[in-house]
């Protein structure tokens, strides 16, 4: 339940909080399907909704956060935003017709709403986007006095505001647009999903697929967290859902806690590249690019499964080193108790009818609310009884204002990447960037590469997935373009380094969270997880300098290089987690297998041929002759002394 109700007083923050997000929750499911507004008029309710209750989510001022009462402070901010939405609302054709003709009313609640939007950020998700934001319109000023390619025009205040609010642009503009849309519909549709038990229900699906196994503990971590993050878009809240119950299994089990919270947040990071829903990342890229969303599920497949073999053979490796045992049959759910039909039936409907819109090329609106509708349609269908009604209801009423809540904590972002988008069009800051990036990229492509990584890994330590993408893509995707960089690369390049900041130290928030639950040591845990992800870390360039890592390429190559890539991963794992003993000799076979497993995963047959070529010696060393060397003096000796 996302807010605790008090019967005792209708007005307080949390009532207000609770029946709002259930009023935004349908909001936005009907108004894009069932009235024909403009979209300027759509995106001003969207706004108006989405941050007044992210006001009331994250209260002015630490004290309030346990306070029930709404502050004079937020009322005041609540109202301008009203104000300045609805002045858009009403003057929609306006904006449209004549660019440029804001009043001085309209510049001055304009500008009182941008620092609204921005605080509103500031609270959801800390100071990154509005200092961001403030550096661009600071630049406003001094841009004429800037040396260089830095020297900028003077842009006068009346055209700015003009630009970012009295616009279709700017506050109004297409992430917004995607976010009181489709965007909204995957959160309301993720959030239904989780009130159904979709959570429970993934966990039990892997611990049945895999607790009997070896290693079942943390292989069921992997596979529910890979199903479920898929859907929630959130690899804090995926670790908060699936790791309450694999962390401390795994620990029961045997597993180092530290290990046990690493598996957890490398396997809850890992949903936001899984299909079908990768974090809604997908249905974004498929608008970018303007090609069907199945095929961007088609690319997505192949590097999540070298991921995802990465990370399992780690645990696998990890589990025989310490010959940990499998999951208790008697813990291990049966395909009985799964496959009830009012458990299963409210998972595999919606999602079926989903995925089949989608297939037959229904818009993603359509297929995000119908989707929804399928999971309440089913909720109130599996239990006839009046009681039954009466909890489905309430179950129902939970969910949509989960899915409220959720989507008005990132709505705030969303609008002030789009400010941010605005003013780096505004300012030409991008094809300054650009020009620096293609500079380094005419001698050094891997230069180039890691500059491009450095954003969207520093947004992402404090940023969710979708803004983080898709400033990237707004700021550096141009420059990696020109570079001749395959477009469905250069997008599947940002979405994994937008995901990877939050198992990177320093700030490393999914793998804090992940060591909370496991009472663990967070760095050590961060760390063990970037080992187990280590996939994750190279394969973007991978796929960037050979898209046939991403099934982009003649049968022949896409097979032959796939195949590499597997054992590859699986020998990046074998070193950081193998059995090798300890000593000098240990740090040398994990620097060689290190070796290998990227030589087989880089994609070009020469390179793959030699790391075969490397790794027969190698295992013959590390298997048959050094082991010989080793017991010789020992039977030597037993020879002497049998003499």
């Amino acid at each position: 339940m996302s807010a605790q109700i008090n019967k005792n007083k209708i007005f307080n923050r949390n009532n207000v909080l609770f029946w709002g997000s259930i009023i935004f929750a349908i909001a936005q499911l009907s108004l894009p399907i069932f009235l024909s507004l403009i979209d300027l008029q759509l995106r001003a309710v969207h706004i108006i909704l989405g941050i007044s209750l992210a006001l009331l989510a994250y209260p002015y001022g630490k004290s309030n956060q346990e306070n029930e009462k709404i502050s004079l402070w937020d009322l005041f901010l609540i109202t301008v935003i009203i104000v300045a939405n609805v002045n858009t609302f009403l003057k929609a054709m306006q904006i449209y017709m004549v660019p440029g003709s804001a009043s001085t009313f309209d510049l001055i609640i304009g500008s009182l709403l941008i620092l609204v939007i921005l605080d509103a950020a500031r609270r959801s998700v800390g100071w990154a986007i509005p200092i961001f934001v403030a550096f661009l319109f600071l630049y406003v000023f001094i841009g004429p006095i800037m040396p260089g390619m830095w020297r900028l025009a003077g842009l006068s205040w009346k055209f700015v505001i003009n630009s970012v609010y009295f616009s279709p642009l700017g506050i109004y503009g297409s992430v917004t647009g995607m976010s009181a849309t489709f965007i909204g519909m995957f959160i309301i549709f993720g959030a239904l999903i989780s009130e159904a038990g979709g959570g429970k229900t993934f966990v039990d699906v892997a611990l049945a697929l895999t607790g009997r196994y070896r290693g079942g503990p943390a292989k069921t971590a992997v596979v529910s967290s890979a199903l479920f993050g898929s859907i929630s878009g959130s690899s804090v809240a995926n670790v908060m859902v699936t790791g309450n119950y694999s962390i401390p299994l795994m620990k029961k089990l045997g597993y180092n806690p530290e290990f046990a919270g690493a598996v957890e947040a490398i396997a809850s990071t890992g949903g936001g590249i899984t299909p079908p829903i990768m974090s809604i990342t997908a249905f974004i890229m498929a608008e970018f690019l303007g090609i069907p969303y199945l095929k961007v599920i088609s690319y997505a497949i192949l590097p999540c499964l070298l991921y995802y073999t990465g990370v399992f053979a780690g645990v696998h490796f990890e589990t025989v080193r310490h010959g940990l045992v499998a999951v208790p049959k008697s813990e291990i759910p049966s395909w009985k108790s799964i496959l009830k039909f009012k458990r299963i039936i409210s998972l595999v409907v919606p999602t079926g009818i989903l995925l089949y819109c989608i297939a037959i090329g229904r818009p993603l609106v359509f297929a995000g609310f119908s989707a929804s509708i399928a999971i309440v349609i089913v909720f109130l269908l599996s239990t006839l009884s009046l009681s039954g009604i009466k909890e489905t209801i309430i179950q129902i009423g939970n969910g949509l204002s989960d899915g409220g809540v959720a989507l008005a904590k990132i709505v705030p972002v969303l609008v002030a990447v789009n400010i941010l988008v605005n003013m780096i069009g505004i300012t030409g800051i991008a094809p300054k960037l650009s020009g620096l990036i293609l500079e380094a990229g005419e001698n050094n492509l891997f230069l180039a590469l890691f500059i491009a990584t450095i954003i969207p890994f520093i947004l992402g330590t404090s940023l969710p997935v979708v803004p983080t993408y898709i400033l990237s893509i707004s700021l550096i995707a141009p420059s990696l373009f020109g570079l001749g960089i395959d477009p469905i690369a250069v997008h599947l390049f940002f979405i994994y380094w937008s995901l990877l900041g939050g198992v990177t130290p320093p700030v490393c928030l999914t793998a804090v969270v992940a060591a909370g639950l496991a009472k663990s040591n967070w760095i050590k845990t961060a760390f063990i997880a970037m080992k187990l992800g280590i996939v994750a870390y190279i394969i973007p360039y991978l796929f960037v300098f050979n898209p046939a890592l991403l099934g982009r390429s003649d049968i022949f190559h896409v097979f032959t290089f796939s195949v590499s890539a597997f054992f590859g991963a699986i020998f990046l794992a074998y070193a950081f987690f193998g059995d090798l003993k300890r000593g000098f000799l240990s740090l040398v076979f994990r620097v060689l297998y290190i070796v290998i497993g990227f030589l087989l995963m880089f994609p070009n047959l020469i390179v793959s041929t030699i790391g075969i070529a490397v790794f027969i010696p190698v295992f013959l060393c590390q298997r048959f002759i050094i082991p010989r060397l080793e017991n010789y003096p020992r039977k030597n000796n037993e020879k002497k002394f049998l003499s």
